[in-house]
């Protein structure tokens, strides 16, 4: 049931919807000519994805400038699409800061057990995305440190941690069915992420978590995670950081329990076994000086056509940063230092974004509501330009009706397609069905949760979404995802999906009802 309004809180809706409806009348006056269309649409995209994915834009990294040459050519097309600038000061661009690295300060230290203190960088060493603090307790073995209550999984089932500092595993338990909420390596679910867990161990009452990474490392892999890997869009609440193996189950071993053994009997059931660890407690003191960075959304807009519902909108958005030169983000850290052109990941879905504008652009008769055309950056960071984006809308969040997602749509086999948020309107099933039989591919429905990316945010403010995915692949966040590997006809079907859908969506004069789903982890 939706709640009621009195009389003031509807007269100030009003008023709201008012001036959003005013401002949309008045983008409908901005005109530009366009030119002709010179290519067949998949070249377009093609055109797209090999300047986006080229190694001049150096695997577009917040960090480099890679990322201004992207956001300029994004920016460029949408003005030549003759889209409404929906950005700042009559621009396409919503700028934001992002951090970007973390200098690990004095005095910190950490001492676990009986032990003498950790060497810094050596033995132990905190993650950027930690509190600074100063915290003491006793410690906790809480297995992978994951919630997966739909699953019926609980490393915290009947486990007090608070004010405790919790000991968990790295990654996730390996799947024992194809029903598992957890991946095979090299692959991990959102569950694995280093975010999921310290906000996880934090929502539970921790005061702090130690990660100790138990898996066999690969040649030339550091055991330590570099805290540029380990940064996030903000701190988590409490102290995180990484104590080296051997120094965790010498300190287990001290008092009779093997912290391996643990770990096998968890892999092996796929049940927790979580347990206090009597006498063990840790000391640490994190003081960390946070590097930050300007960097933008690009925003452009396309007015409705119908008077009534010109001054609602949906978004449609894809994130056109990627992880750079690999120093944070990469699957292989071997290969620091080596560009990760990121064409899946995610110039494809930025490529369908642009190619959507164009196409709604030229059409002669334009959807009842507008769209709004969003490249996010920083999502690779923790879904930053997402998340800005809905705390600081350009129209007021409850005009947008709907999101589409478009993440890693360049893989495209056996012709289909995953979509998910499927559930999260009730609306989305039926229609998401009828567009994959008109365009002619399968279209896949994930599980109820949303899984991970800029559509999360959306949700989050209770909007529906809907996120469109071809698949996970070997070459993911790897120097390997390169241009020649896509699938461009399977991207202009996902393209056709959703065009598909905005007809459906855009021309109802009702729109979507929102159903709020189990919550995903939070991803990092």
């Amino acid at each position: 049931m939706r709640p009621k309004f009195t009389n003031t809180a509807s007269l100030l809706r009003a008023a709201a919807a008012t001036l959003v409806l005013a401002f949309f009348i008045a983008l409908t006056a901005w005109t530009t000519e366009l030119p002709s269309p010179v290519r067949h649409a998949s070249e377009e995209i093609l055109r797209h994805v090999r300047y986006l994915a080229s190694d001049g834009l150096m695997g577009r990294g917040v960090d480099n400038p890679g990322i201004d040459l992207a956001r300029d050519y994004i920016a460029a097309e949408f003005k030549r699409y003759g889209l409404v600038p929906g950005g700042e000061n009559g621009t396409f661009l919503q700028t934001l800061e992002v951090v970007t690295g973390a200098k690990i300060n004095e005095p910190s230290a950490l001492s676990f057990g009986n032990g003498p203190p950790l060497v810094l960088n050596e033995e132990w060493i905190p993650f950027g995305l930690s509190r600074s603090a100063k915290i003491e307790g006793e410690v906790v073995f809480a297995g992978y440190g994951i919630t997966a209550r739909d699953y019926d999984y609980d490393d915290y089932a009947n486990l007090d941690v608070k004010d405790k500092i919790v000991l968990v595993l790295r990654y996730e338990p390996p799947p024992k069915n194809e029903k598992s909420p957890f991946q095979k390596a090299p692959r991990y679910s959102n569950y694995a992420t280093l975010l999921s867990k310290a906000a996880n161990a934090r929502n539970h009452g921790a005061i702090g978590m130690i990660l100790v990474d138990l898996y066999p490392l690969r040649e030339g892999e550091k055991e330590l995670i570099p805290i540029r890997r380990t940064l996030g869009r903000s701190d988590t609440g409490i102290v995180a950081a990484q104590v080296k193996r051997q120094i965790a189950e010498e300190r287990l071993h001290e008092i009779g329990i093997s912290l391996r053994e643990l770990k096998e009997k968890i892999d092996r059931e796929e049940r927790p076994a979580s347990s206090p660890l009597p006498g063990l407690r840790v000391s640490a003191h994190v003081a960390l000086e946070k590097i930050t960075r300007k960097t933008d959304n690009i925003i452009g807009v396309l007015p409705g056509s119908d008077p009534e519902l010109k001054g609602e909108n949906i978004v449609i958005g894809a994130h056109y940063d990627h992880i750079g030169l690999g120093y944070y983000g990469t699957r292989d850290t071997t290969v620091e230092g080596q560009i990760h052109n990121g064409a899946d990941d995610n110039a494809s879905g930025t490529a369908v974004l642009m190619h959507l504008a164009e196409s709604l652009s030229r059409r002669s008769q334009k959807l009842a509501r507008s769209v709004v055309f969003v490249a996010f950056t920083a999502e690779e960071l923790g879904t930053y330009g997402s998340n800005y984006y809905v705390s600081h809308p350009p129209f007021p969040i409850d005009s947008t009706k709907a999101m589409l997602n478009l993440d890693m749509v360049g893989r495209m086999r056996d012709n289909r397609v995953t979509a998910a948020g499927v559930d999260t309107a009730k609306e989305f099933r039926a229609i998401v069905t009828a567009a994959g039989q008109e365009v002619g591919i399968e279209i896949v429905p994930s599980p109820r949760s949303i899984g991970g990316s800029d559509h999360v945010p959306f949700y989050n403010k209770n909007i529906p979404v809907l996120h469109f995915y071809t698949g996970a692949h070997e070459d993911y966040h790897r120097p390997t995802d390169d241009w020649e590997k896509l699938n461009i006809e399977g991207m202009m079907k996902v393209s056709n999906v959703v065009l598909a859908l905005l007809d459906k969506i855009a021309a109802s004069k009702e729109s979507p009802t929102f159903v709020h789903l189990s919550p995903s982890p939070p991803r990092s």
